[in-house]
């Protein structure tokens, strides 16, 4: 009986000291995945889905962008916006309007060849920050209108842009200009950077799929080994519902005495432009 009962206990002690091994070990991973879902789930309350940039090619654009005029992003979106406009040499506008457009000395920017010149501008219909949706031939009814495509809300010399057509917005609305600005962000997430940062008195509106941004030919989605291409973009749209001129690119387009001289052109509006060079009935600037 004895002999019996040590050969059990001999039996069962490697058995019994393999099953605490096993069990340490269980444990040690289940505790291991535990920490790393908590690191996780940490990382996503403090970076919401919708302000997470999922892109390295986005983000090596913006680091690029802020080695090339020597900034270091502090993490406040309007203050690293403002401070790339003035790294970027963005000119702060003051004379009058006829005085801008008067200059001798002043040569527009070219627009770039772009498939959509002298189109008709590819209809939208997107929502702004309040859910409602705006289109494009509402926003340009009876008036020219400049469409600009930002990357988002979360990369500082995107929104550069957008804050530098804000100080000039009184010369567009003296040219009886409207202006729109389209990004993928979400109206939820645009109005939570407003809230923030404080908004725009132009409409800024949400693509979410990108479907607008492609047809403008400012984004191409990821095809086989090809990654995913996303630009700046920039348009001038005439009275007539025609793009006029475009400029697409890596960096956002900070010439709005550029903008301001090719809206008058188009109306008439420029000194020493006749009728029949703009196109349009000449008339005053309110």
């Amino acid at each position: 009986m004895t002999t019996s009962n040590q050969k059990s206990s001999v039996n069962e002690s490697p058995e019994g000291g393999k099953r605490s091994a096993g069990t340490k070990l269980f444990l040690g991973m289940l505790a291991a995945v535990g920490c790393l879902y908590s690191v996780i789930l940490g990382y996503h309350v403090m970076n919401p889905v919708e302000t997470v940039v999922d892109d390295s090619a986005l983000l090596e654009q913006c680091r690029q962008l802020c080695l090339k005029y020597g900034l270091v992003t502090t993490g406040h979106v309007r203050n690293d916006a403002e401070a790339y406009l003035v790294a970027a040499g963005k000119v702060k506008l003051s004379q009058g309007i006829m005085e801008l457009l008067s200059d001798p000395k002043f040569t527009p920017i070219a627009s770039e060849e772009h498939a959509l010149i002298h189109m008709s501008a590819p209809e939208f219909s997107l929502k702004d920050d309040h859910g409602d949706l705006k289109s494009l031939s509402t926003l340009g009814k009876n008036r020219p209108v400049v469409v600009v495509f930002y990357l988002g809300y979360g990369c500082s010399h995107c929104v550069a842009q957008l804050i530098g057509i804000e100080q000039d917005l009184h010369y567009f609305r003296e040219l009886d200009v409207d202006v729109v600005a389209i990004s993928s962000d979400s109206p939820e997430y645009t109005t939570e950077r407003f809230a923030e940062y404080g908004r725009f008195t132009y409409s800024v509106l949400s693509d979410p799929d990108n479907a607008v941004a492609s047809s403008w030919g400012v984004f191409k989605p990821a095809d086989g080994d090809k990654d995913e291409i996303r630009m700046h973009g920039t348009f001038v749209v005439d009275r007539k519902g025609e793009v006029i001129w475009a400029e697409t690119g890596a960096e956002p387009f900070l010439d709005n005495r550029t903008l301001l001289s090719v809206l008058a052109r188009s109306q008439g509006l420029l000194p020493g432009v006749s009728q029949a060079e703009s196109g349009e009935p000449s008339r005053d600037i309110r």
